[in-house]
């Protein structure tokens, strides 16, 4: 008769290790992009710094740009290591509304920090890139994982409108991720209109911080139950 139990842990072994050798990938492009900037990175420049061959690295990524992807978005410098640590960095009891409140700001700096990793993920996929599925329980949720649970967390609360999590995590990064990308692009400079410039980059960078702050505000009203909305004075 099998073990399943041997086998269960062996299975979990396999994947535990596997997960870690993307991650040493992945933080190694990291460290290539801040020593040489981000047109030296390639997959032969990580492998040699690991000190493996080329191809045994396409076990893992195919392509640089998947490299940049996970980065993007499992990295321990990543944007989703980036949103676990900021609800992390919240005073316990914590409600649903700071917390998405928190996880918006946290998504535009990551994005501003990270301009060129930013556009290059979102540039050359059709789809966002999400992290590798894993099955142990100490995986980090990333950044998509982490907003779907404190949607979750509002919802149950009774706090969020009764809407699946899924839908309002998504509506919720559709609004964050389009002024990020429009920031990015300077179509939103922070002057009077499209494209138009400010009147100094610190009044842009002023006015943009305001706007943002305005639109999360925006989407948090129509999700957070009438009730539960703050007063006005």
């Amino acid at each position: 008769m099998l073990d399943t139990g041997a086998s269960t842990g062996a299975s979990g072994r396999r994947e535990r290790g596997r997960r870690e050798m993307r991650l040493a990938i992945i933080d190694t492009a990291s460290r290539i992009i801040a020593d040489e900037g981000i047109d030296r990175l390639t997959i032969r420049a990580v492998a040699a710094r690991l000190g493996y061959s080329p191809g045994a690295l396409y076990e893992y990524f195919d392509s640089k740009e998947a490299i940049l992807a996970g980065l993007y978005v499992e990295g321990t410098d990543g944007l989703g290591a980036r949103c676990e640590q900021a609800i992390a960095a919240l005073p316990a009891g914590a409600s649903a509304i700071d917390a998405l409140m928190t996880l918006g700001h946290a998504y535009r700096m990551y994005a501003l920090e990270h301009a060129d990793i930013y556009r290059l993920v979102f540039g050359g996929f059709k789809t966002p890139p999400q992290p590798e599925s894993v099955n142990y329980p100490d995986a980090n949720q990333g950044g998509f994982g982490t907003l779907v649970q404190v949607a979750h967390q509002g919802v149950e609360e009774g706090v969020f409108i009764d809407l699946p999590a899924p839908v309002i995590a998504v509506a919720a990064w559709s609004a964050v991720h389009g002024f990020v990308s429009l920031e990015l692009s300077h179509h939103l400079t922070g002057g009077d209109g499209p494209g138009i410039p400010p009147p100094s980059p610190d009044e842009g960078r002023q006015r943009r911080d305001h706007m943002f702050d305005a639109l999360v505000r925006m989407v948090l009203l129509g999700f957070v139950r009438e009730e539960h909305r703050p007063q006005s004075t």
